[in-house]
């Protein structure tokens, strides 16, 4: 299996969310025990995890040889609408259809991986390398 395959881009994927997740908890646990309120410590955490991410999927998952300026723009719209999306999910599943918040939460979990990851291998992290 060639590192441009699809099947291993998304295992390359899933490997660097268990780094990606656990830094942005660790960053959320450490910005509240600072004593930041925890709204702003999530909205803190998810930054620095976002740059984790924009760097490892650029550099490890994806192998993008564009410029990095080109990809940020484009990785950070596409988190942000995958984002929405699950959120309107979750609103939908838990007001809408009456699921418990931890269904409702569980059920829309997978639209932003799934999201994320097809629009990096199709849209953002294009070059050479990934083109396939």
């Amino acid at each position: 299996m060639s590192r441009n395959s699809l099947r291993q881009r998304a295992l390359r994927f899933l490997v660097a969310g268990v780094p990606i997740t656990l830094c942005d908890y660790g960053a959320f646990k450490l910005f509240v025990l600072a004593g930041l309120n925890p709204s702003w410590a999530r909205a803190a955490s998810f930054g620095v995890a976002f740059a984790l991410a924009f760097l490892l999927h650029r550099w490890w998952t994806f192998g993008s040889t564009t410029p990095w300026q080109r990809d940020l723009g484009a990785y950070f719209a596409a988190r942000a609408l995958f984002f929405l999306l699950a959120l309107l999910l979750f609103t939908v599943l838990q007001k809408g259809l009456g699921l418990g918040p931890d269904l409702a939460f569980l059920l829309q979990v997978p639209v932003q991986p799934i999201g994320n990851f097809l629009i990096g291998h199709f849209l953002v992290f294009r070059s050479s390398k990934n083109s396939q």
